[in-house]
């Protein structure tokens, strides 16, 4: 019994879960410092990365004999910023400093919800001590928010904006502005919306003013 073992004994590690009155045991997995493997405790077919790993590694720190805390750390967390609406980014989390996962001896299928990763990049999980057919089923999920920075454009730089555009050179060294003055007034006039009496000229002034309130929000 895995939990008992590497737990030095300490009842409130391996009793029944009851933080109130220090007790944190009956976790789905048991840690093994000296060996820095997370074992899957026996039974268990279904892991949440964050509550049954995460935060049970954080708990067994907890160790009344201050031992644990004197293994290099086994996970580190980014991620699970608080956003508007009562969100959070998702979070990802990686195995540090060699620290590996091994599911329990036995024929078994594993779940593991949660986005986690080891630093160097390769499998999460070891081979367990004997051969057995274990399927381990890894439910990640895509990435939840990303956020975007702000950015403030004033009507200064609008109009700059719009006076670079007009200033471009073509091939021809043609500037845009010179194309469209070379347009015939005629063309302006041409009835957009018969209905509104809705004129070219009209129409492309609304554009550019909706187009401008849009930059500035």
């Amino acid at each position: 019994m895995p939990s008992v073992h590497f737990n030095y004994g300490n009842w409130q590690f391996w009793s029944v879960y009851d933080t109130a009155n220090d007790l944190y045991g009956n976790h789905k997995v048991t840690f093994d410092g000296p060996n820095k493997i997370i074992i899957v405790n026996e039974g268990v077919t279904e892991l949440d990365f964050r509550e049954d790993v995460y935060s049970n590694w954080k708990e067994w720190l907890k160790d009344p004999n201050q031992q644990n805390p004197e293994y290099p750390p086994a996970i580190s967390a980014i991620g699970g910023d608080p956003l508007p609406g009562d969100r959070a980014l998702g979070t990802t989390y990686f195995l540090e400093n060699g620290w590996r996962m091994r599911t329990w001896e036995g024929d078994h299928e594993l779940t593991v919800t949660g986005n986690f990763f080891t630093r160097e990049g390769d499998s999460a999980f070891v081979s367990t001590l004997n051969p057995w057919t274990i399927t381990i089923n890894l439910n990640t999920s895509t990435l939840v928010e990303t956020i975007f920075g702000e950015t403030n454009i004033t009507a200064g730089d609008i109009t700059a904006i719009a006076a670079g555009v007009w200033a471009n050179e073509f091939d021809d060294s043609t500037t845009a502005e010179a194309i469209l003055r070379s347009i015939p007034d005629d063309v302006w006039n041409y009835v957009i919306d018969s209905a509104k009496g809705e004129i070219a000229r009209e129409k492309l002034r609304k554009i550019a003013t909706k187009t401008q309130d849009i930059a500035l929000r």
